[in-house]
This record gives C-alpha cells, structure tokens and sequence, in this order.
C-alpha cells in the first residue's frame, strides 16, 4: 500500500502543506518540533515523495551533488555522511562522485553532475583554482566549498583554520621538546596542505628554528604516499626527532614503514598528523593529531546550500569551524 502526503500530515497531526514545506526543506515558521514529528511520521509510514512530480512543479530535481576528492579516505568519508544526513532532512537525495585526486577525474565529474542537472553541487576540489567549477554557477546551480577555499570562487564556504591548526600542532611538538621536526606536505595546490605547511613554518621561526635539512618531503594525502615520503625520510635518518605528517593517512603509513625498520614510535622518533580519523585511534600508539570536523564541515555546507536554493541568495557566507589538539602516544617530552 503506498501512502500519500495526507496520510504522512493525519499522522503528524499537521496540515498536507506543513508536510510539504518541510520535505521541501521550507524551514521557516515551522517549529523543531513539528519538523521532528512530520520526519517521524515519514519514518515511519516510508513515505516516499514523487520525485518527478515535485521536479516539474519546482524546476528542480531533488538532487543534489557531491563531488570528493577520494571516498576511500576516512576524513572525506566523514564529510559525506554529513551532507547525507543533513540531505535526508530536506528531502534531497545525494549523489557522490569520486575525482579519485585526479583534477581530470574532477572534470569528468563536473559533466556528468551538469547533465544530471542537480540543484546544487557541494565540492571539495583537488585544485586551487578550478574555472570549470564556474559552469555551475552560469547554469544557476548553488555552489559551496567544503573543507579546501577556492582562491577564485566567492561561494559560501565551509572550512577550519588550517594555518593556525599546523601552528597549533608545531607548538605542541616543540613544547614537548622537540626541535628537528620533519614534514611530509600535501599536495602543493590545495589549500589544506599549504595552510599546514605555513602554520608548521611560523611555529619554527618562532622559536628561531628552520625546518631539518633534507627533511621535507612531499606527499598526496594517501596512506601508501606517507609510505613512500617516510621511506625517503629514513635516509636522512638522524637530521629529525620527529615527523610531521599533513594528514592522518600519511602518518599511519609513515608509522607502517618506521615499524619495517624497527624504529619505536615515541621512543625513537615523535609523530603526529591532521584530521583524527577513526583509525588515529586504532593503532597503537595512538596518534598525536587535530581533530578536523568532518561530519560537521559536511551537515554545516548542506546547510548553507539549503539556503542557497531554496532563496537563491546571493548572499555569501564562510563558517570557520574549531578544531582542537588530541594528545595520542606517538609523541612524548624528548629525552633532549
């Protein structure tokens, strides 16, 4: 048996046009309450809204686009289950695309979500300065950032602080004394990576420190690149106490190639990253990191591009979320 809109509204004891605006994310005038019972009663009936039928009358389809730069990565994960509860809420279905850290992947991504026309794209891109992301808005598609700023785009924006987070994180190794700190980057054009790498860089000069000769080495926010950037670091074995990684990823596999050479982390060498994704937590030591907000990032710029069109505002809006220090075990005052 399927179950009508008036069915859903008998149930929550509202009317037929309450149900309607809060399917159709119309949050204005309607109590918490309300909203929470007509959900409930959604629920419960499995109510299922006419997606075609809602699309000709709004012009719109009722999807909206996610476009990621690597699902396999836990933080990215994260973020998408964000936008995908905050989604549901408003009645929207989520479609995720994978650019698989390929700026052709993004590109390929960006066409296929154009042709789905979706009513809004949430994107966290792998470049800094992507024009193409441009088509969505001549086509009067809602754009917002999520976690990566773009330098060209004044969207809303939903991110943290990351220079003051790599600052945060240098100044706690250093306290911990530790002076010769290695760093494995991110890629060079995102912003993550290079606000990172600039708050690690003010933390050392502050303490008139530069970063260890021959110790900085470049990764691609991947486990198996954190593999690789550490093994590299290990011929310089000596010129650093411990190692800075611009993401949890690539610290876990920096751990991975440490424990190949048997050296002890913390007795032998610091280590500590970016994000506290689930599996900081799993291994052992437990990893000293920033803990990123993921989940928020992406159920915040759901938010906004709620707002966006269901007003079509022009207004721009930036949310800086908090972050804040997790004290692990891979990191302890130096013996020095």
């Amino acid at each position: 048996m399927g179950f009508t809109i008036k069915d859903v509204a008998e149930r929550a004891g509202v009317s037929p046009a309450t149900v309607s605006r809060v399917l159709n994310g119309q949050q204005r005038y309607i109590r918490p309450e309300t909203r929470e019972r007509v959900l409930r009663a959604v629920q419960e009936l499995g109510y299922l809204p006419d997606r075609r039928a809602q699309a000709l009358r709004r012009r719109r389809t009722g999807v909206i686009g996610v476009l990621t730069p690597d699902i396999s990565n836990p933080f990215f994960s994260l973020l998408v289950r964000g936008v995908e509860h905050e989604a549901r809420a408003h009645g929207y279905s989520v479609l995720i695309c994978d650019s698989q850290n390929a700026p052709e992947g993004e590109d390929r991504a960006i066409d296929a979500l154009l042709r789905e026309r979706v009513d809004g794209v949430i994107v966290t891109s792998v470049r800094a300065d992507n024009t193409k992301l441009l088509k969505f808005l001549s086509k009067g598609i809602a754009l917002v950032v999520a976690d990566r700023p773009l330098t060209h785009l004044d969207v809303p924006t939903v991110t943290v602080d990351n220079v003051r987070d790599g600052y945060k994180l240098t100044k706690h190794l250093l306290a911990l004394g530790y002076e010769r700190l290695a760093f494995i980057q991110g890629p060079p054009d995102t912003a993550t990576a290079l606000g990172r790498w600039t708050g690690y860089l003010q933390a050392l000069r502050e303490h008139d420190l530069e970063p260890p000769k021959g110790a900085v080495v470049s990764g691609d926010f991947t486990f198996e690149g954190g593999y690789r950037a550490a093994k590299r670091l290990l011929r310089r074995l000596g010129a650093f106490d411990a190692i800075v990684a611009a993401n949890d990823l690539m610290a876990l596999g920096a751990l991975y190639a440490l424990r190949e050479r048997g050296i002890a982390v913390p007795d032998e060498l610091g280590l500590a990253g970016f994000d506290d994704i689930p599996m900081a937590s799993w291994v052992h030591p437990r990893l000293t990191t920033v803990a990123i907000p993921a989940y928020r990032i992406g159920k915040e710029a759901m938010k906004l591009l709620c707002a966006c069109v269901r007003t079509d505002a022009d207004k721009v809006r930036h949310r800086v979320l908090p972050t804040r220090l997790v004290v692990g075990e891979s990191c302890r005052p130096s013996r020095r």
